[in-house]
């Protein structure tokens, strides 16, 4: 008797945790942003995307920013003058090696010669802020941001993003779901637009300017993933104070080809970087592995102290929620639309320098 009540308990049991068991739900990789870089083949450059001459409000002449970012050992750079208050229109500030055509005091620069991508761009400025890069797109005064974006649309290599959101979107306000500048406007927009068009939104600018743009970055990312991806962006926004606060890394097997350079934004295989010193001391990023049967990514990185792995957000606190650290994280477990990664050098209260990932997209199956 004694027997049977142990095996009936043990049949239950079983029972109980197959029917558990079926239930359970466990997340698989849906998109790697990094899943075509060849780590073993790269060279690794930084990129300037948002900076302004006196074409626009900036202090510097065109020929000056950009021996400044050359300087600096800088890959790319992006001269995107603001298109409300240029000293001449059209064109853009661009192409470098015309420079001196556009305006006297101007002097010419070779990007080939330099050994940098010149990207041609604007920052449409009569709205929300949006920069545009790969284009020598003009609109005239009285567009919104829809305009904005069929404009980019219509051309064949115009890609935009949108600038330093935290100077519209407040954290502190309480928001009418979809209200402008709300999450759910920007949420909006990048499921109407693909990242062959909209790609993304700034989350460093200048010396993290505004710092809550992580937390707006979450919060999309918490509505549009996994079907639709968003970028974050470092930028110094340059006006002639000190360069190289913030700005993004890319992987790259040619770093002179300006195509591979566009898609490499477009596939958001790129990292966006901060620092809060005025020093050299920034983490790298050496190779991503992700392991479909383990269900793992794991960062391969130098010279920094913690990874931690960031998805979702605390309403309670406004921050964005830690869900593990380490340089290895297991993601079957995480109910959750996305992942990504902080590499950070620092104390962990003052003077961090940050390189982020861009998310990784997760899907929960049976």
């Amino acid at each position: 008797m004694k027997k049977l009540l142990i095996i009936s308990v043990l049949f239950t049991l079983v029972l109980t945790l197959s029917a558990c068991g079926s239930e359970a739900q466990i997340s698989t990789l849906s998109h790697n942003p990094y899943e075509q870089v060849n780590w073993d083949e790269v060279t690794t450059i930084n990129s300037a995307l948002h900076n302004h001459t006196t074409n626009s409000d900036g202090d510097l002449l065109p020929h000056e920013v950009v021996d400044l970012y050359h300087s600096l050992e800088f890959g790319a750079l992006a001269i995107t003058d603001h298109d409300d208050n240029r000293l001449q229109y059209p064109p853009v500030t661009y192409p470098w090696t015309d420079f001196s055509t556009i305006h006297d005091s101007w002097e010419d620069r070779d990007p080939t010669e330099l050994g940098m991508l010149s990207i041609p761009g604007t920052e449409f400025s009569w709205v929300h802020h949006m920069t545009a890069l790969f284009t020598d797109l003009y609109l005239e005064q009285g567009y919104d941001e829809a305009a904005v974006l069929k404009a980019v649309q219509a051309e064949d290599d115009a890609i935009v993003h949108f600038a330093h959101p935290g100077r519209y979107w407040d954290r502190f306000e309480d928001y009418e779901e979809g209200e402008r500048y709300s999450p759910e406007w920007y949420a909006d927009f990048f499921n109407q637009y693909d990242n062959t068009v909209l790609t993304g939104i700034e989350i460093f600018s200048r010396n993290d300017f505004y710092e809550h743009d992580r937390y707006l970055w979450d919060l999309i990312l918490s509505q549009t993933m996994p079907e639709r991806n968003v970028f974050g962006f470092g930028v110094d926004d340059h006006h002639g104070a000190y360069a190289r606060w913030s700005w993004t890394q890319h992987p790259l097997s040619d770093p002179m080809d300006k195509e591979a350079f566009r898609q490499n934004i477009i596939d958001g295989a790129f990292f966006a970087v901060n620092i809060r010193r005025k020093d050299d001391s920034v983490p790298t990023i050496n190779a991503i592995d992700v392991d479909h049967d383990a269900r793992t990514i794991s960062i391969d990185a130098e010279n920094y102290d913690i990874i931690r792995w960031i998805s979702g957000y605390d309403e309670v606190t406004m921050t964005s929620t830690i869900v593990g650290e380490g340089d290895t994280f297991n993601y079957g477990s995480l109910d959750a639309p996305y992942v990504r990664a902080e590499i950070i050098l620092g104390d962990g209260s003052t003077f961090r320098r940050k390189v982020l990932t861009q998310p990784f997209g997760l899907i929960q199956e049976d």
